[in-house]
């Protein structure tokens, strides 16, 4: 059966709006061992999967609700000491530091089918990947990285609705 969309990306609880492009990754490293037989065993090792979305809504309000470790809400200041005195405050692309704590949440991809199919990348940050600027409009890029607890899943598929928090 074919999935099929538009779709949906929900982050939490923010509903990414204006998303010109999706590319998902899911790599698995592994090592080849060879024996003095001949045989090759291929070990599977850590899982990694990520998401990186072309945000064509790239305003202050889409890019604080993606990077709120980079939002500088009005009244504070920046990093280069200036105040910001906007309603919608500001974004400032400052290096982590220590006491920076990133913000996780699931990335939900959903189709356009009731229920809905799903593809979740497990608690996922975010961070900046890239901004473009042509004569048309500004895009943003925000990579979603997957951090899964011990033992969970980096990538899931189900259909909306059907798995419960098992308390």
């Amino acid at each position: 059966m074919l999935i099929k969309g538009p779709f949906t990306l929900k982050w939490g609880a923010n509903t990414i709006l204006d998303v010109e492009e999706i590319s998902i990754e899911h790599t698995i490293a592994s090592d080849e061992f060879e024996t003095i037989q001949g045989q090759t065993y291929e070990i599977d090792g850590a899982y990694k999967a990520t998401a990186t979305i072309t945000l064509l809504g790239s305003d202050l309000p889409a890019l604080a609700a993606l990077l709120p470790q980079h939002y500088v809400a009005n009244g504070e200041v920046m990093s280069t000491g200036e105040t910001v005195t906007n309603t919608a405050g500001a974004m400032d692309i400052v290096p982590g530091s220590c006491s920076e704590s990133a913000t996780y949440n699931d990335l939900d991809i959903l189709s356009c089918a009731s229920p809905a199919n799903v593809v979740r990348i497990v608690n996922a940050r975010t961070k900046i990947d890239g901004v473009e600027i042509d004569g048309k409009i500004q895009k943003v890029m925000v990579k979603f990285v997957g951090e899964p607890g011990t033992d969970e899943a980096t990538l899931q598929f189900f259909k909306d609705g059907t798995i419960a928090v098992v308390s």
